[in-house]
């Protein structure tokens, strides 16, 4: 009877401490590899999650959709790039998107070219509460590379 408590109390237990879903994956740091790349931001792990963004960040976590992993390459960094940049200096999207371009000109990742290819993705991004439009985004992130 004592048995059938325990497994009934672990079941339990089990059924209300969340588990990952089968659509996530959580990676390591430093063991994410985007197209060949091998992209690291210091202490921080990565979750391949379907969400309803491209790409989020939280303290410690780096939240990649999917869909970001079927990106060109350099689509695939700057997105991760650019939640890194959230990791160090905090929520402000400008300065994500700034120091994103910049990393990846400075790494050989980002060119002129796949900027263009890049600014044709974001082009009609609404903005909301905390981003700029696509538009307003492309102008600040083509000044950032400029640089």
């Amino acid at each position: 009877m004592f048995k059938n408590f325990l497994a009934g109390a672990a079941a339990a237990l089990l059924a209300v401490i969340p588990q990952p879903s089968a659509a996530q994956t959580v990676v390591l740091p430093g063991a994410l590899l985007l197209a060949g790349y091998r992209a690291t931001c210091g202490p921080v792990d990565t979750m391949i999650q379907p969400i309803n963004d491209i790409a989020a960040a939280y303290k410690g976590r780096i939240i990649l959709h999917p869909r970001v992993l079927d990106l060109p390459r350099a689509q695939q960094l700057f997105w991760y790039t650019h939640e890194c940049a959230h990791q160090i200096f905090g929520p402000g999207e400008a300065a994500a998107d700034c120091w994103a371009v910049q990393q990846g000109k400075i790494q050989g990742w980002l060119t002129g070219d796949e900027l263009a290819k890049l600014a044709v993705t974001m082009r009609y991004y609404p903005g909301d509460a905390t981003h700029t439009d696509g538009a307003a985004r492309i102008v600040a992130m083509d000044a950032c590379f400029a640089r």
